[in-house]
């Protein structure tokens, strides 16, 4: 049974009680991820522009996501889905980061900050992919057509970030040319 007063998930993610937990886990892991953005771009003034625009569907997402809106959930599983194949199964920055932290912690001090930033964006880009997940999952009105949302959040995501890639970075296209064999 229970109290009167506390709500189970289900309830607070569909309805529009106070944030849930899950509310909570989309918004710190997309202002974490974006945050990562933006230390990495004040390193690197090179990479600006690109991180703005890599950080508008996160940003979308957490808002969307903390509102339960199916599209926000949708966004936070392809941005983080998008982000995680590409940092860490396309190129090694995320393995690389969490070697770096392996080594900073036996070292006792920060070795490579630039490398080790790749361990909080793996955190953000993957906290916000589990929120949105469990907060779709959580949804009472779900329907077989939001396959379709999700589709064309994967499909759109996939283009948003090339086309960013193309425009203000090309050089990070190597991996996904050598993956497509162009």
């Amino acid at each position: 049974m229970q109290h009167a007063g506390t709500m189970n998930l289900r309830q607070a993610s569909s309805t529009g009680s106070p944030k849930s937990m899950v509310d909570w886990l989309i918004v710190a892991s997309a202002a974490l991820f974006v945050g990562i953005l933006a230390l990495a771009a004040y390193w690197d003034s090179s990479i600006r522009v690109l991180h703005l625009f890599e950080a508008v569907p996160f940003v979308l997402a957490g808002g969307l996501g903390a509102r339960r809106r199916k599209l926000g959930y949708a966004l936070g599983v392809a941005s983080g889905l998008f982000w995680l194949f590409q940092a860490g199964y396309l190129v090694t920055f995320v393995r690389n980061g969490f070697e770096v932290l392996a080594a900073s912690l036996r070292a006792g001090h920060i070795l490579r900050p630039d490398i080790l930033i790749a361990v909080p964006a793996a955190i953000g880009a993957g906290g916000l992919l589990l929120g949105s997940l469990v907060g779709y999952a959580t949804l009472r009105n779900k329907s077989p057509r939001d396959a379709g949302l999700f589709a064309a959040a994967l499909i759109g995501v996939a283009v948003f970030f090339f086309a960013i890639l193309v425009v203000f970075a090309p050089q990070f296209l190597v991996p996904w040319k050598r993956l497509l064999r162009l």
